[in-house]
């Protein structure tokens, strides 16, 4: 069965809908990346169905059309933060372009499956819409949609009418138990785990949620589809327009899945359950060999983006020695608690340079009782301090508009980050999105009709949540950037 995996969707939908402040011309470096990165859980499902001999056509939507740097590259320069973007990729010619190859492909290509990846909040309801015109392209066809969107909102999608299943959390062997279900000519899906479905009468039924692989190392590395999904183009684009930039593709890898912490603000513990899996540091020389041959544009760094890359002790000292065998110089993020000076010793000594700790607040009554962080403000700071001790860079996240957390105490923040004389700290406002506990709150503390002025945007469902602190979405972020500039001041 002819099968296309539908990449760049959210990069599709940013070009189309222009969401306010992305095209901005501050901002060129987070849109850049926006529209450039590959949809990774897409690139999970291609290697492994390409791992167990199933054949993918990868329809890039962005990359296939714009992999020049011009695209991208302001026509003016030296313009004022807060003007509108001058960059080709943002004009008519190149909207045209691009709906054309998305019209041209399908029509050309005539799938018979379609896996349609659904994860990015901020535009979901605009990737909702996007798969209504595919059905209609493809009235024919066989359209699944997945991704971490999909798995939190199964039910809306369904009735969108749209798609004929959802995939719901890890989706390899859902994915691939699916396919075979469809090549053997079935369709009752009843035996898939994971998966959402519509029956031959109409009913919407969401089959048992799947169990998680314990053998992480079993599913392929993504950079095994790195040809289907243009990686090398994305990575050259990226480094020559972010030269800094953190996670781009072929510059960074997630050596495990889940966390075991239950922070508010995060998706982690409903997608993942609090489970953590590691991958093998065999299997992470494997990412990092392939890469630094492959991939050799630019600065040679490498990101490690989840955080929990230094929780299980005897795995990460393992991993460093098979690490700093690849002469990149190396990023993490991970738990401040983790950080011990045995640990922090092994990083230096592997090349690592930062160490991004998401500290949230400095309150320890936000962190205790609103965020659920297990961690204190001294234990933060600590870890900061002793990370530019061993000759690393901390970077902090904070996020401001936390339920009962006031402006003196992020001021105060602000205060204590300029003591310590951390410039490297962004503040971001609070957005919610189903799937997390702070998400139930909001739902608990406005109406429906209150919800609606606090969305991102009209394509979004993330929202700002107000408070008596701050009352409209738009004294949230003015008083983020506040923040910021104070930071960098």
């Amino acid at each position: 069965m002819k099968t296309v995996i539908i990449s760049d969707s959210w990069g599709y939908g940013l070009l189309e809908t222009k969401p306010h402040p992305l095209w901005m011309a501050e901002f060129s470096f987070l849109r850049n990346k926006a529209l450039l990165v590959p949809e990774y859980g897409a690139m999970y499902i291609a290697a492994f169905l390409k791992g167990r001999g199933w054949p993918c056509e990868v329809l890039n939507l962005v990359v296939d059309v714009f992999h020049e740097e011009r695209w991208f590259q302001e026509r003016e320069e030296g313009l004022p933060a807060e003007a509108t973007s001058t960059a080709p990729v943002g004009e008519e010619e190149a909207l045209r372009l691009m709906r054309e190859n998305l019209e041209d492909s399908l029509r050309d290509l005539q799938p018979e499956v379609v896996l349609f990846p659904i994860s990015i909040y901020y535009i979901a309801r605009h990737a909702r819409g996007m798969l209504k015109r595919i059905r209609e392209m493809l009235p024919e066809a066989f359209l699944v949609a997945g991704g971490i969107y999909s798995t939190m909102h199964p039910a809306e999608i369904m009735e969108d009418g749209a798609a004929d299943c959802v995939v719901r959390g890890e989706g390899e062997w859902t994915a691939w138990e699916l396919l075979e279900t469809l090549r053997r000519g079935g369709r009752d899906f009843s035996h898939v785990d994971g998966l959402t479905w519509r029956d031959t009468r109409g009913n919407v039924i969401h089959n048992r949620d799947r169990g998680l692989e314990k053998e992480l190392d079993r599913f392929p590395h993504i950079y095994t589809v790195s040809e289907e999904f243009r990686i090398a183009d994305r990575h050259r684009l990226l480094k020559a327009l972010n030269l800094f930039d953190d996670y781009i593709p072929g510059s960074g890898f997630l050596t495990s899945r889940g966390c075991p912490e239950q922070c508010t603000f995060c998706l982690d513990p409903a997608v993942w359950k609090r489970k953590t899996r590691y991958h093998s540091p065999a299997y992470v020389r494997d990412v990092l060999d392939y890469c630094w041959e492959h991939f050799p544009e630019g600065e040679r760094s490498f990101y490690f983006g989840d955080a929990t890359f230094a929780l299980n002790r005897p795995r990460l000292r393992r991993l460093l020695e098979t690490v700093r065998e690849v002469p990149y110089t190396y990023h993490i993020q991970t738990r401040a608690d983790s950080l011990t000076p045995e640990i922090l010793l092994g990083l230096k000594e592997s090349n690592f340079h930062s160490v991004a700790l998401g500290a949230e607040s400095l309150d320890d009554r936000i962190l205790s009782e609103v965020v659920k962080k297990r961690t204190t403000s001294a234990e933060i700071l600590a870890a900061a301090r002793a990370a530019r001790e061993h000759g690393l860079n901390p970077i902090l996240t904070f996020i401001a508009g936390l339920p009962g957390e006031s402006r003196e105490s992020l001021q105060r923040t602000v205060e204590i980050l300029r003591r310590e004389g951390i410039r490297e700290a962004t503040f971001f406002p609070l957005v919610v999105f189903r799937g997390t506990a702070l998400y139930d709150l909001f739902l608990r503390t406005f109406s429906e009709e209150e919800r609606e002025p606090l969305r991102l945007n009209q394509w979004s469902e993330e929202f700002c949540f107000a408070s008596e602190e701050f009352p409209t979405m738009q004294e949230l972020i003015d008083y983020t950037r506040e923040l910021n500039d104070a930071i960098r001041s």
